[in-house]
Order: C-alpha cells, then structure tokens, then sequence
C-alpha cells in the first residue's frame, strides 16, 4: 500500500471571533483518524461559567430570572 504525508494548515475561531490556533493541537493515534483538540475561548468560557452561576444561585434562592 502506497504511503503519503499531506500537511494542513488551518486557523480555527470562536464564534464570537477571538483566534484559538494557541489551543489547538493536531493528533494522529496510530492507524486511527486524525484529529484536532481545541481549548475554548478563555473570554466566552468565563462568560458562561458566570452566567451559570448566576443562574445556579437565582434557583437556588428562588429568584426569578
């Protein structure tokens, strides 16, 4: 069977548009599809994180939302 290398190169973004090429890493296990990890973006990550919080602590206390 013939054996090849093809090389990719790509930039991944959030959707609300901050580059995440830093978070991203490439893996190829094996005889196993290859694949790409992306790391969320630190911004949108804290923005939900503080919006489930607040909505965790509004069920909380019964608050309406």
């Amino acid at each position: 069977m013939p054996d090849f290398e093809v090389t990719i190169e790509f930039e991944v973004f959030c959707t609300c548009g901050a580059g995440l090429c830093g978070g991203s890493t490439g893996h190829t296990p094996g005889r196993g599809q290859a694949f790409v990890e992306v790391e969320p973006c630190e911004t949108c990550l804290k923005e939900e994180y503080d919006k489930g919080h607040d909505e965790g602590y509004k069920d909380g206390f019964g608050e309406p939302g």
